[in-house]
């Protein structure tokens, strides 16, 4: 039994350290919004300067910011934006010069996410080297956003599922572990500015440097759904916390523990990937289910080690209430999951083919894991520990803490959906998640060279197995030229990060026309030898 709990920690850990690393290199969400049609196209040249760039999407989008980078290289943020349904009207500014522009927006899908994109046009006649565009990946913003994110979740579920514990199981005044679940409360209520913050740099694609301007903490509060998510988020904390200074035993005490249970549900529900898939009717009543479920077992895990640490005459009544209370609640938790993973994955394949199923696995693994030791509690070591005897107790109370470690493993896996796309969105638009590779040797120097996605429009170019003389190495530097000779285009230059997979990323890319683009890859392998690797992408029209 010690063996099965070691091993179950150990997962728990694994799954921990993985989720914090994964979103170092995870790429950017997709929502829903797809642009459907720009204009000016992309990739046009007029022969006189436009007035407006109008976008039009497949749903309804919130406009979030939009910049134009000048020929001259010289940028600014576009102020006046109009909406109407699908349609974004971008007002540019007055005397354009003649050359390349390249526009980069930001909008906010219906689910909350942001989506970004860019178009270029050229004014008289393109110019003979394009303008830079701005990147809009930060590993440091999604390392924030993630952290905020776990901070949030852990508020909510342990200060307010043990709020929810105290007032509907455990009925105790004063209520030990009750500094736990104030701490837990005001963890949670200090992470949701930042969950704010964060969430403004993502939808404005801004760098870490940002986060003290006013636009960056508009958009994270009501550019998006997120925004209203984590105010209602941080106003059911407030009623747990309200919920103990009533006390548990009062009727205000049940009804406000209640109250903020019924808030978290609700501000789960009203953001995300899951909460905006078709059927709402179904989806959003699932997503409120799960996320009520979620906080009424897990919550009650860490106030109900404490019950067992302390002990008492209560002890034998509490552990019969929750053991009658628990199942339901894992039934409803179990159901209104499967339902959301079915619409959200649709195929068995993706469960593995895709990372929002990879992270669904862990998670499941997860669970699995804790329903293993709930049953074990249920079955094997509640009803020794209510015979009283010392030893029985001491096993159940360590049980539950590997409970509580697992629970928190589950809990960091959740926050890395908020970067990846459930297959429901990649079937929808399965050109957008397509990658091309090829792969290019010189000098001893070989690599493969990818493109994601090989379409027109804004793409990301990653340099992986980089070899020399048939041995991993770590360059200096790597840098990435894409041009079309053809058409006079670029080439477009950009510097390849190393991200934490080893691979070397370019991003900032807007190509704005399809057919065949030259990659130039330049690798720095000592101060005193560079490498440049060279091939073609294809690449394709954006579909209209």
């Amino acid at each position: 039994m010690n063996g099965l709990r070691s091993l179950l920690l150990q997962l728990a850990a694994a799954v921990f350290a993985a989720a914090f690393a994964s979103i170092l290199h995870t790429g950017p969400a997709f929502a829903h919004a797809t642009l459907i049609a720009t204009e000016p196209a992309d990739g046009a040249t007029v022969a006189a300067a436009p007035q407006t760039v109008t976008l039009r999407f497949s749903e309804p989008a919130r406009p979030l910011v939009a910049r134009l980078i000048h020929p001259d290289g010289r940028g600014e943020i576009l102020k006046q934006i109009g909406q109407k349904g699908a349609t974004i009207a971008l007002t540019l500014p007055s005397g354009l010069q003649n050359g390349t522009h390249i526009l980069s927006w930001r909008v906010a899908s219906s689910d909350g996410h942001p989506v970004g994109g860019g178009l270029v046009f050229s004014v008289g006649a393109p110019s003979v080297v394009a303008p830079a565009a701005i990147g809009q990946s930060d590993p440091v913003v999604r390392t924030g956003l993630w952290s905020a994110r776990f901070l949030l979740l852990v508020g909510l579920i342990v200060g307010v599922g043990g709020t929810a514990f105290y007032a509907l199981i455990g009925r105790a005044d004063p209520a030990p572990g009750a500094r736990i679940m104030a701490g837990a409360l005001f963890v949670g209520l200090l992470a949701a500015p930042l969950q704010v913050g964060f969430q403004g740099l993502d939808a404005l694609g801004a760098p870490f440097s940002d986060l003290a301007t006013a636009d960056v903490w508009a958009a994270g509060l009501w550019a998006t759904s997120y925004g209203r998510s984590t105010l209602l988020a941080a106003v059911a904390i407030l009623v747990a916390y309200a919920a103990g200074q009533a006390g548990y035993q009062s009727r205000l005490g049940i009804l406000l523990a209640v109250a903020a249970t019924l808030l978290v549900g609700t501000a789960v529900a009203g953001a995300g990937h899951a909460s905006t898939a078709s059927p709402r009717c179904l989806t959003v009543p699932a997503v409120f289910l799960h996320a009520v479920t979620v906080v009424l077992w897990i919550g009650a895990l860490v106030p109900l080690g404490t019950v067992l640490i302390r002990g008492g005459a209560a002890l034998p009544i509490i552990l019969r209430r929750f053991s009658r209370f628990i199942p339901a609640s894992v039934i409803v938790l179990a159901l209104s999951g499967a339902a959301l993973a079915v619409i959200q994955v649709q195929t068995i394949p993706a469960l593995w083919n895709t990372d929002y199923g990879r992270v669904l696995l862990a998670k499941l693994a997860l669970v699995a894991a804790l329903l293993l030791l709930a049953a074990l509690n249920r079955y094997y070591l509640t009803v020794p520990a209510l015979a009283g005897g010392a030893s029985a107790r001491r096993r159940l109370t360590r049980s539950v803490g590997a409970e509580i470690i697992l629970a928190t493993a589950v809990i960091a896996v959740l926050g890395l959906w908020r970067f990846t796309p459930p297959p429901r969105a990649i079937a929808a638009n399965p050109g957008l998640f397509e990658v091309q590779e090829v792969s290019a040797a010189k000098e001893g120097v070989s690599a493969i060279l990818s493109i994601h996605p090989p379409i027109a429009g804004p793409v990301r170019v990653e340099i992986g197995s980089l070899l020399l003389n048939g041995k991993a190495f770590e360059p200096i530097g790597v840098s990435v030229d894409l041009d079309k000779p053809s058409y006079g285009i670029g080439p477009f230059t950009r510097e390849a990060s190393r991200a934490s997979d080893g691979t070397y990323h370019a991003d900032g890319f807007v190509l704005p026309l399809d057919g065949f683009w030259i990659v130039r890859v330049t690798i720095l392998v000592t101060d005193f030898r560079s490498v440049t690797l060279m091939d073609v992408f294809d690449i394709r029209k954006a579909q209209q």
